[in-house]
């Protein structure tokens, strides 16, 4: 079965689309070349990816993906599903000020702020579902996520630069561990364990598997967690056959409460609200990324 790809929305500002690559897709064995961009991609399922001299990451939910028109990069299989994903082309001064005038990203990927996160989820619904497409909504909502999580990964870059001044081989060992307990996370996000089974089924230390994982990923280790929860909750929500308690219950959150709680939190809007996205509502959750 072929990749799909669909172009949604298309202006001088700003060009959005979704891409689908199924499991049987040939993209899976071949190296992959980037046409256009750049592009900020929002993962709604685990993929690793591998840009061209760099190291693979472990991309889901919790994350954005950056490429740059030319880049080589590899795709493996993570989710069985294959991948899919929201993918958001700035252009013209938006391009500008989300690169600093470089007109190209400088990091392959950074953490995705929960805000960020809703916000292309609303766009990408609004765009899907509306039969009148408010472009003004679309393109202040996306820009605003854009340039956040642009901001963030251009300061976790920072970071991350200013601590691989170690040796190469401790980067790399730190690396690799960060992404086996990405992969042990993101295989079971509903399953209640602990810091130190985390550990030794990676063979670390409780307190150097803490320090390292929030250095490469700004989250810990139950934020991340707790966040690919949440944003695994928004894609739950869509069906209408699940209640509130069935999707707390199927990702591990300890009662209807807790879930909602927690979700109204990180995003600021209550379940509900996320899954019936009214007009208004959408309209309010672009301010979250202010």
């Amino acid at each position: 079965m072929a990749a799909i790809e669909r172009i949604l929305y298309q202006s001088p500002l700003v060009s959005i689309g979704e891409f689908a690559c199924p499991p049987h897709s040939p993209r899976w064995r071949e190296p992959n070349e980037v046409a256009g961009g750049p592009f900020a991609v929002f993962p709604h399922r685990s993929v690793v990816i591998q840009h061209d001299g760099r190291e693979p990451v472990l991309a889901n939910p919790n994350h954005v993906v950056f490429y740059n028109a030319g880049e080589i990069y590899r795709r493996r299989l993570h989710d069985q599903r294959g991948s899919r994903c929201l993918f958001v082309a700035p252009r013209g001064s938006l391009l500008d000020d989300v690169t600093e005038a470089r007109r190209e990203f400088p990091f392959g990927d950074g953490p995705s702020p929960a805000a960020a996160y809703v916000v292309q989820h609303a766009v990408h619904r609004h765009l899907l579902e509306s039969s009148s497409v408010d472009g003004l909504f679309v393109e202040e909502a996306i820009t605003l996520a854009v340039a956040r999580v642009a901001a963030e990964a251009g300061e976790h870059d920072r970071s991350r630069r200013r601590g691989s001044a170690r040796r190469e081989a401790t980067s790399r060992a730190h690396r690799a561990l960060v992404e086996e307990a990405k992969s042990f996370l993101t295989d079971d996000p509903a399953a209640n364990t602990s810091l130190t089974r985390i550990g030794e089924r990676l063979h670390a230390s409780p307190f150097h598997l803490a320090r390292t994982f929030r250095a490469h990923t700004g989250f810990s280790l139950h934020g991340y967690r707790k966040h690919l929860r949440l944003r695994l909750a928004i894609e739950h929500l869509q069906d209408a056959d699940l209640d509130l308690s069935t999707i707390a219950h199927r990702l591990g959150f300890a009662s209807h409460s807790h879930f909602t709680d927690s979700f109204r939190r990180a995003f600021r809007i209550a379940p509900s609200a996320a899954r019936s996205l009214s007009p208004t509502e959408r309209r309010a959750l672009y301010a979250l990324v202010r």
